[in-house]
């Protein structure tokens, strides 16, 4: 049997004429084995889908570089284990497992920088490990040479837009890596103010596909003449997309128009570019948000959403009274950000995740969005929607 005649459209399949209102239906094998629609939220006594593994492979953000200063030792929580975040004394990162190798003790909990700087002393024995490797360097008297097999267990990270990246869930070797971009003050972008919630009921999946979700973004947060400028493409581990919108209630300027463009590195970190015409019809040209969207989990089921916003100011004099509006945008920006973030996070926390939802015209690319991210799960991973 198979999918009944229609639109094919994004890699789902649509009753013919369909318009928003309408889902997809399916009798049996789906048209290029994809098809949606034998599950859906809407039937009586439907069965939840399988869920989502919770903890998916990529880079999440652990911490604002700021938070770990030089000689500085402070504990996150990721995938279900503490890990330890060390700055040494030249200021370089290390990130590692929690346990002492030795006999277990916690490095967050009392652990210290050594007066060299490279060196991770456990509060327990005194057993000091050199964070480039893992290796035991040292040991207190009444122990004899450092042994050879205790090595602490030592995380992949980066530091990349003021944010400590940490990969995981595994040790494994990055396959990939998060876009570098400009954040040189030559170009006039101003430090990124962090902000964080946590939250039970999340998945850094359905945080990421909020992306590429067109129709939650004119119902949930009310953007009106939603337009895609460039259609989702992926690249391995990369997705980008583009659009723009136009949004309401925005104070002095009224009506906002705003060009988007999202870049989603793994389900862990998106960025969104924003050019605002009508700002600068008011300030001037020059001006551009960046916003960045960042979901950790924690714990299975628990999530750490790291919400970031950086504004770059005209090159105009003077400098000083650009840079002082340019934080005012900001904060203004952080406010309204956290209020569209506050709506979203009413849905997820209840929401079921389906793998074969009832998609629709006006949905946006969401099949291609989850057969892009059936990669960041091991082999067994249950198949995204199509």
């Amino acid at each position: 049997m198979s999918c009944q005649p229609a639109n094919f459209i994004a890699g789902y399949v649509v009753e013919p004429g369909a318009g928003s209102q309408h889902g997809a239906t399916c009798t049996g094998e789906p048209a290029n084995g994809l098809c949606l629609g034998s599950r859906s939220s809407s039937t009586p006594g439907a069965a939840p889908a399988q869920p989502l593994p919770p903890f998916p492979f990529g880079w999440f953000a652990v911490a604002a570089s700021a938070d770990v200063r030089p000689g500085q030792v402070i504990t996150r929580r990721l995938a279900g284990r503490d890990v330890v975040l060390t700055r040494l004394r030249s200021g370089r990162l290390a990130v590692s497992e929690a346990a002492c190798p030795h006999l277990g003790a916690h490095l967050g909990q009392g652990g210290t920088v050594t007066a060299g700087g490279n060196l991770l002393r456990c509060p327990f024995h005194g057993f000091e490990f050199d964070l480039t490797d893992g290796r035991c360097a040292a040991t207190p008297r009444p122990y004899g040479p450092p042994p050879r097999t205790a090595r602490l267990a030592m995380l992949h990270a980066r530091e990349v837009l003021g944010t400590i990246l940490v990969h995981g869930p595994d040790r494994g070797e990055p396959q990939w890596e998060v876009e570098e971009v400009s954040t040189d003050p030559d170009e006039h972008w101003i430090r990124l103010r962090h902000n964080v919630i946590r939250f039970h009921g999340g998945h850094p999946q359905e945080v990421s596909e909020n992306s590429v979700d067109l129709g939650h973004l004119s119902i949930l947060h009310q953007f009106a003449a939603v337009t895609v400028r460039r259609p989702l493409e992926t690249d391995g581990p990369y997705l980008r997309s583009a659009y723009s919108a136009r949004l309401a209630r925005v104070p002095v300027i009224g009506h906002l128009n705003v060009d988007f463009d999202v870049y989603v590195d793994g389900l862990g970190f998106s960025r969104v570019e924003t050019r605002l015409p009508d700002l600068d019809r008011f300030l001037g040209t020059g001006w551009a948000l960046r916003q960045l969207v960042m979901p950790a989990p924690t714990d299975d089921g628990t999530l750490e959403l790291r919400l970031a916003v950086s504004v770059r100011r005209p090159d105009r004099r003077p400098s000083w009274l650009w840079t002082a509006i340019a934080y005012l945008i900001r904060a203004a920006v952080m406010v309204r950000f956290r209020g569209e973030v506050n709506s979203d996070l009413k849905i997820w926390r209840h929401k079921a995740y389906l793998d074969r939802p009832t998609l629709a015209v006006g949905d946006g690319p969401i099949g291609p969005y989850r057969r892009w991210a059936a990669q960041f799960y091991p082999e067994n991973a249950p198949a995204s929607a199509d």
